[in-house]
């Protein structure tokens, strides 16, 4: 009995195991935990990395979301992505020089590059210079315009130039590479792809996605259109097929018979109509008759924007000056809707429409000839990472819209 006394009232030996078993759960939780958060780190990275650097990834990706749950994840997912890029990029880039894409011409040899003879003074024109919008983000170049020679015809005055501006004084990193086309050697041409704009009435063979082997010889350069048909339904018409009825409040780039191109809201020129050779819409024209859009001081919401309206993203547009004689092609960086317009109107455009947005569809490609005679083919971008094919637009076809610059007949002086 004093032993079963002694053993009942002595207090029990401490349980070594106890301790043990409460902490393996949560060392399991916390290793599962820290396991998740790099798996997703991972994915987050290689989903990034397929984005921007695996051609066509970045499209088909978001087209079976927007298929399977609708568009709206596809909006907030990007909104948060670009969300947290701009805010890290504004981290990293606080103290940096502008971004720039190429080195700017030395003075002195603005009128020529290393790889031609410089043509004769009399025979060269240019755009007149600009003013940087912003000194404090301000790069050596901007303002200045650098002839882009033909790769065909080296030793013929140039007919594109092409300068940088940024239009972000918040952002260095932030800008936009333009280029300047001489409507008065130069026709602007439009082709429809063979997925879009999608309409169910022009028939396959009309919508071959190719430049034509007859303006070959000629080609100079291409460039993207604008949205597919699911983004907004902007009308589009081209050698009497209307794919999509004009919408009224859309920005129309109309190209005339003889060559002529006007940038303005349709029912502003919808009389012009019968004048037409194609008409393709965009969004509402960023810059009309030298007027910012008054919607640009509130969000970017009409022109490709996410669910913030503030997406800071890879945006291209296309602006005409006062005389209709000069046609800028903007491609930018980490831009909104509104700073692309107030860079393009920098630049001396007085109405400007958007074309596409995202990393993956902008584009400005310029062509050479062929080994051995063979046809044009893609040899340089305007800005670095921009992934294309050689046989981009002249022999693979394309399912999206673009347009593309020829020289004129006889405009070799």
């Amino acid at each position: 009995m004093g032993y079963l006394r002694r053993a009942v009232d002595s207090p029990s030996p401490p349980d070594a195991s106890r301790p043990q078993r409460a902490w393996r759960p949560r060392a399991r939780w916390l290793e599962r935990a820290l396991r998740g958060v790099a798996i997703a780190a991972i994915a987050v990275e290689a989903l990034w990395y397929g984005i921007h650097e695996v051609r066509g990834f970045g499209p088909a990706l978001a087209d079976g979301v927007r298929a399977v749950l609708g568009p709206a994840p596809v909006a907030w997912a990007e909104d948060v992505a670009y969300g947290v890029a701009d805010r890290l990029n504004q981290a990293r880039y606080r103290n940096a020089t502008p971004k720039t894409f190429w080195e700017p011409a030395p003075a002195a040899a603005a009128e020529g590059t290393d790889d031609v003879e410089p043509i004769e003074e009399e025979s060269i024109s240019s755009p007149s210079p600009f003013e940087p919008p912003f000194a404090e983000v301000a790069a050596t170049g901007d303002g200045v315009w650098v002839p882009i020679r033909d790769a065909v015809r080296p030793n013929d005055a140039p007919v594109l130039w092409k300068s940088v501006v940024h239009p972000d004084p918040r952002r260095s990193f932030s800008a936009i590479a333009v280029v300047a086309i001489d409507l008065g050697r130069v026709d602007l041409q439009l082709v429809a792809g063979t997925k879009e704009p999608f309409s169910p009435d022009v028939p396959a063979e009309r919508r071959p996605g190719l430049i034509p082997e007859a303006h070959a010889a000629e080609l100079i350069a291409a460039f993207n259109g604008g949205f597919k048909a699911m983004h907004g339904h902007y009308g589009m018409m081209l050698d009497g097929d209307t794919f999509l009825p004009p919408r009224n409040i859309a920005c129309t780039i109309a190209l005339y018979r003889g060559g002529a191109v006007r940038i303005r809201t349709w029912r502003k020129i919808r009389g012009d109509e019968p004048r037409m050779i194609g008409y393709r819409q965009t969004p509402r024209c960023l810059v009309e008759q030298g007027e910012l859009h008054y919607l640009l001081y509130d969000s970017n919401r009409d022109w490709g924007a996410t669910v913030s309206g503030e997406t800071v993203i890879r945006r291209s547009a296309l602006g005409i000056d006062a005389t209709g004689k000069l046609l800028f092609y903007g491609l930018g960086e980490a831009v909104t809707a509104r700073t692309l317009a107030q860079g393009m109107k920098a630049v001396g455009a007085r109405d400007v429409a958007e074309l596409d947005v995202n990393h993956a569809y902008p584009r400005f490609l310029l062509y050479s000839r062929g080994a051995g005679g063979a046809g044009p083919r893609a040899t340089s971008a305007l800005i670095p990472d921009v992934q294309f094919k050689p046989e981009e637009y002249v022999a693979e076809p394309s399912p999206r819209d673009f347009f593309y610059l020829r020289r004129k007949t006889g405009s070799s002086s």
